[in-house]
């Protein structure tokens, strides 16, 4: 046997261990392992072309359903709902690609179709961007001053105000490039991937979120 086919046995075989035992590489090692057993049932290299078939390409199957079965999972332990729709997406659709550039197309674009999604939803955290501004109007709405400065109090509001509301607007208009029709929703921020942004009590939050709408007309 050529040192040179020994060197390619012990190559695939390898490939395949660094797999083995790795529950979160199950697809991979059991891909990885039928090119090893493959290359490992040869007795001439130039056996292996024909043996080896699609099983290249297969690899590169398992190796994403693998990474996209962890994203998964992780991304549901966060509740993270929208993100999680790429690997999903990916899962449902991989074991249908022929070979190794229909799957990088594929998760391509998925990806790039929930990158927007991803972004669409964390825009209504511009309810969570201008927290800061509500709080200020709070304090100008409610401060305890002499009359000759009241006037100066409702003017802070109203600028206060002025720059939530065209903030709002220059979201809604940026977004509906990429989704038509989007406009703000500030309750999503009570939904966990959102929520967990905020180091308040859930009345708090609530209260906060209603009178955002009020101001800014959402």
């Amino acid at each position: 046997m050529s040192d040179l086919l020994q060197d390619y046995k012990a190559y695939y075989a390898t490939r395949a261990e660094r797999f083995a035992g790795n529950e979160k590489y199950k697809h991979s090692y059991e891909a990885e392992k039928k090119v090893s057993d493959a290359m490992q049932s040869c007795a001439v290299l130039e056996e292996f072309k024909e043996k080896l078939g699609d099983l290249n390409e297969r690899c590169a199957v398992a190796l994403i359903k693998d990474q996209s079965i962890m994203d998964e999972a992780h991304f549901e332990k966060h509740q993270e709902i929208v993100r999680i729709l790429g690997p999903q997406r990916i899962l449902e659709q991989v074991d249908e690609c022929k070979v190794a550039l229909d799957v990088t197309n594929l998760v391509t674009d998925i990806l790039n179709k929930n990158s927007i999604e991803i972004s669409m939803d964390e825009a209504h955290q511009e309810f969570i961007y201008d927290w800061d501004q509500l709080d200020t109007y709070l304090m100008y709405k409610n401060a305890v001053v002499p009359d000759n400065y009241k006037s100066r109090m409702e003017e802070t509001c109203a600028e206060v105000v002025q720059s939530m509301q065209k903030g709002v607007e220059a979201a809604e208009k940026n977004n509906h490039e990429w989704q038509a029709g989007w406009r703000l929703i500030p309750e999503k921020n009570l939904e966990y991937r959102h929520r967990r942004l905020l180091p308040f009590s859930d009345e708090h939050i609530q209260e906060q979120i209603q009178l955002y709408k009020t101001l800014v007309n959402r």
